[in-house]
């Protein structure tokens, strides 16, 4: 049974360059052009408007026939193919996962602008907001320096290694699975374990033990997980840090091409005090990150 679900596959896109990528990526994922839905979102003029955007003026006309006129001539010009195309206007995070819903989409494909500091904070990202709110797989690609200006369609497979990063969950086991569905070789997997800091551990009030300890029983608990889950032969590693920096600092280190990993879904009070181990790799990584939600029927 095939986890990594290639349809209905969504793509936002904002007519950057990296849409274009997006689009492309959606394309060597999904079986047919006809399984692919390009959805571009108008923002209201608010606080959240980007300012180079309009700088006085009549406002732009947001009428729906517009608005898909332009998409539709956008995916003519840069030869996209048979999308499915579709408008909506409001907040480009909500309305996003408001159409996954709508559609059945299995799979979102969002390109990172990796905005960062004061820009961030008021605006947020949409791709951390897509992750926290919609209830299917989102793979978000990223942009590294020197990467051509028109990337190949399977830009995104990858070639070199895969990280996983787990945390004995049952969703764990899934993104194993996953991983080797999308790389088939076992050679290029890394499955690893970050276990936190003794400060950050004894900040919630569990008794600390040496680092060589806890790395040694992590050690232990990774190999125990792996063999039971019948992948025992998968290179695998503990480590002690920060999770989300940690991961993101090994897959780089480790030149790996994608990161495979489980969302929690955390929120609420939890969330804020703990933060999100998948947004803090979202926001740092300068590779591709697949998120998988809605693996419920593989669990359990």
């Amino acid at each position: 049974m095939s986890i990594f679900h290639r349809k209905p596959v969504l793509v936002p896109i904002d007519y950057s360059e990296a849409s274009l990528q997006a689009v492309r990526v959606a394309k060597s994922v999904a079986v047919s052009d006809g399984d692919i839905t390009v959805v571009y979102v108008a923002q209201d003029y608010d606080l959240t408007l980007h300012p180079l955007t309009w700088v006085g003026g009549p406002l732009p006309n947001y009428e729906e026939h517009r608005l898909l006129n332009g998409l539709r001539t956008w995916v003519e010009e840069n030869n996209l193919g048979d999308v499915n195309l579709l408008v909506r206007k409001g907040d480009p995070g909500l309305k996003i996962c408001e159409v996954a819903e709508e559609m059945g989409s299995k799979l979102i494909v969002v390109p990172s602008h990796g905005r960062h500091g004061v820009a961030r904070f008021l605006l947020g990202s949409v791709a951390e907001r897509i992750i926290r709110h919609c209830h299917c797989s989102v793979l978000v690609l990223h942009r590294t320096t020197g990467e051509p200006s028109t990337p190949q369609f399977a830009d995104w497979l990858p070639r070199k290694r895969v990280v996983v990063p787990i945390d004995f969950s049952d969703a764990s086991s899934v993104a194993i699975a996953t991983a080797l569905e999308i790389a088939e070789n076992r050679d290029v997997i890394d499955v690893i374990s970050v276990a936190p800091r003794v400060e950050e551990v004894a900040f919630y009030g569990v008794a600390p033990m040496p680092d060589d300890v806890r790395l040694e029983n992590l050690r232990q608990g990774l190999a125990k997980y792996l063999t039971e889950h019948g992948y025992g032969s998968l290179c695998a590693h503990a480590l002690i840090g920060d999770p989300g920096t940690a991961i993101v600092q090994y897959a780089s280190d480790m030149g790996a091409d994608l990161i495979v990993m489980p969302s929690q879904g955390l929120h609420g009070l939890r969330r804020l005090v703990l933060g999100s181990t998948t947004e803090r790799v979202l926001r740092h990584s300068d590779i591709p990150v697949l998120v998988l939600r809605g693996v419920q029927e593989f669990v359990g």
